[in-house]
């Protein structure tokens, strides 16, 4: 149905006469949310591809994973909340071709604790900019590696020099250490974050894809658990692996966090060991899927009888 206009989607979706849809998010396309103010079908759900509530009253469920939502999550959000178990979804590792490639082709130190920071630019919000020259002023041979917005120069820019405006307050020159890179593709996002060292998770908006994948290439993940869902995908992952210890409770203990991995690489070894034999806890889930399957079913016949 690619392609189609909006109304000639719309009409398309209704004479299907489906007995339930699900939006697999609703807020990052314009066109999926003005499908999801209509009456399409006579259940309709909504999850955490973008993981905020819809605020629509045309969408009657959230779906959702018991480990991503804190216990009273369910006043966040205007749909009845659904919690799946665990992550909520079946998780398969893409395989990628990985490119060969060194520090050096990246401006990146041999010597550095290498820290991804691999999220949308927008996920790093402006009162949190400290952290990074926080951990550079104890983790002196550092690196931060950004990649550029997907939507403009513009807002590169803009968040390179806050972020040159927060080390140039610490005493550090942010030339040294924030690098700034293009965005790649899947096998180069690969090869970059086979050539760091830690994943740094963004506060208050969690990586999910991203810190999977980084995962998968061994990197250890650190997180501060979020007061809602879209803060907790890193989180929940870490809890699944039973890696608590990479979870901290506030924003000094994630500095306190980022600084030991940083300098203590006996640490860092061991924990990316232990991720690494704890990965496949992350995979395949069944369980989610009939969950999914059950609420499907209870979920239409309820429809249906009123």
């Amino acid at each position: 149905m690619e392609g189609l206009p909006f109304e000639a989607l719309a009409k398309k979706i209704r004479r299907d006469a489906l007995h339930l849809l699900i939006f697999p998010e609703i807020g990052m396309d314009p066109v999926t949310t003005k499908l999801a103010a209509l009456r399409l079908a006579p259940v309709q759900c909504n999850s955490w591809g973008h993981p905020i509530t819809s605020g629509m009253p045309t969408i009657d469920y959230f779906l959702s994973g018991e480990l991503m939502e804190p216990e009273n999550g369910d006043h966040l959000y205007t749909e009845e909340l659904i919690r799946l178990p665990k992550l909520s979804v079946h998780y398969t590792p893409p395989s990628y071709s990985v490119r060969a490639m060194r520090r050096s082709e990246l401006g990146l130190r041999d010597s550095a604790s290498v820290f991804l920071c691999a999220q949308s630019l927008f996920k790093y919000l402006p009162q949190h900019d400290v952290l990074f020259s926080h951990i550079a002023r104890q983790v002196e041979d550092s690196q931060f590696i950004f990649f550029s917005s997907q939507h403009s120069r513009e807002l590169t820019e803009k968040f390179q020099r806050r972020i040159a405006r927060s080390f140039e307050k610490g005493g550090l020159d942010a030339a040294r250490h924030v690098v700034m890179l293009p965005r790649v593709d899947h096998s180069a996002f690969q090869a970059v974050a086979r050539l760091s060292d830690i994943f740094l998770d963004s506060i208050e908006w969690s990586g999910c894809n991203t810190t999977l994948e980084s995962m998968v290439c061994g990197l250890p993940a650190i997180t501060c658990k979020g007061a809602a869902m879209r803060g907790r995908h890193t989180y929940a992952f870490l809890k699944t692996m039973g890696l608590e210890e990479l979870i901290a409770a506030d924003v000094p203990s994630y500095i306190d966090l980022a600084v030991r991995l940083g300098r203590d690489h006996n640490w860092r070894n061991r924990v990316r060991s232990q991720m690494s034999g704890r990965l496949p806890q992350l995979f395949g889930d069944i369980a989610c899927v009939r969950a999914l399957e059950d609420f499907l079913y209870r979920a239409t016949r309820r429809s249906n009888a009123t």
